[in-house]
């Protein structure tokens, strides 16, 4: 027996899907967001545009924002309702491009080694990964104006508490690993400290203690309303939602129009390689096969051509291929025993034989003389 279905019932049932659509497939419909951001350079009528964009007025839907962290927010894109993050992604669009695109390239040079540490950390949001977008362009050579290091942006004062050894032979805040472990305690340390990752994330940059002050001066515990209100450092307000910037971005080449311009780089398949001794690297990139810039470029700790000498078994890092090739040459590689290192600052009219002379050492082609 067959039952008819009231014309009532199916425009019902129509509703259900459209309305199960809106909420199951909100990246399909929040599309038309992308529409705003097809400026390749700056304007101030593309800026003001952007900051004037209404997501109830000017497309069909974009996921409400209240009740969601930074990352959750980030992941639907609903946190493009803050005017401040669709700012700085115009900005990083148009007259930041450039950056934008070199961070993103170097980024892929390092994202295995970094993902293996985020890994280890599954309390650590896995887009934490991303902060050195912001943090150091993922230049592990970057120096700031304040003397910070590294992909994370360590000051001595802050590596060292966090184990990382910075001298004249290594600085291990340019040290990817390290660095990146160093950076996932830190950053739980600072999260224990605060409500969530925004105000964490603030205290990263300005410090906990200051941005602890803030909150108890104001009585406010909301990063977004501190922002607003103008209680924080410029460059701590305008940190957040920076950072967000380019992490959307990165999560969205292709929507944003970006990914044509992405050269991902050739990887070279790398390990740790445990040494007997210190070595030169002239000597590993010679025995090894390979060249001396790329043995450098994964280590990017070492501040000289030595491997430390007080270091025992020391790790490094050489390309896959290199390793057969030491293995076969280990005799050649420990010729030369570098058991330390004297230190001499020279004088006017010394020469390199005269002070080889004063400490009885004879010469040889790794002699490492100070000047």
């Amino acid at each position: 027996m067959r039952h008819k279905i009231k014309p009532a019932k199916v425009i019902c049932s129509t509703v259900i899907v459209a309305i199960s659509l809106l909420w199951t497939d909100t990246q399909l419909l929040s599309w038309g967001l992308f529409n705003l951001f097809t400026d390749t350079r700056y304007s101030r009528e593309g800026l003001e545009k952007v900051e004037a964009f209404d997501p109830d007025r000017d497309i069909l839907y974009l996921p409400p924002l209240k009740g969601k962290d930074i990352f959750e927010s980030s992941r639907d894109l609903s946190i493009c309702r803050n005017k401040s993050v669709r700012k700085h992604i115009y900005l990083y669009l148009t007259s930041k491009r450039e950056y934008l695109v070199r961070a993103i390239e170097r980024s892929y040079r390092y994202d295995d080694m970094i993902q293996d540490v985020m890994n280890k950390n599954s309390d650590i949001p896995a887009e934490l990964a991303l902060l050195p977008l912001l943090e150091s362009c993922f230049d592990p050579r970057a120096v700031s104006r304040s003397r910070a290091v590294g992909l994370w942006q360590f000051v001595d004062n802050t590596a060292r508490p966090l184990g990382l050894r910075s001298d004249r032979w290594i600085d291990e805040r340019r040290d990817i690993e390290k660095s990146t472990a160093a950076a996932v305690r830190h950053l739980r340390n600072i999260r224990g400290c605060f409500p969530d990752w925004a105000l964490t994330l603030a205290a990263y940059n300005g410090g906990a203690g200051y941005v602890k002050r803030t909150m108890e001066k104001t009585g406010i515990q909301d990063f977004w309303k501190l922002r607003d209100g103008g209680f924080l450092r410029d460059e701590t307000s305008e940190y957040i939602p920076k950072y967000i910037a380019l992490m959307v971005i990165y999560k969205n080449q292709r929507l944003f129009g970006v990914s044509d311009e992405i050269k991902v780089p050739k990887k070279t398949g790398s390990e740790l390689y445990t040494l007997q001794h210190p070595v030169d690297l002239r000597d590993v990139s010679r025995l090894g096969g390979v060249s001396l810039q790329t043995i450098r470029d994964l280590n990017p700790e070492i501040n000289s051509t030595l491997t430390p000498p007080g270091i025992k078994n020391y790790r490094l890092r050489i390309p896959s291929e290199a390793r057969k090739n030491l293995d076969a040459k280990a005799d050649a590689l420990y010729k030369t025993r570098i058991t330390g290192v004297m230190e001499h600052r020279v004088k006017k009219g010394e020469s390199v034989t005269a002070i080889a002379r004063l400490y009885k050492k004879k010469l040889h082609s790794s002699s490492n003389i100070t000047r």
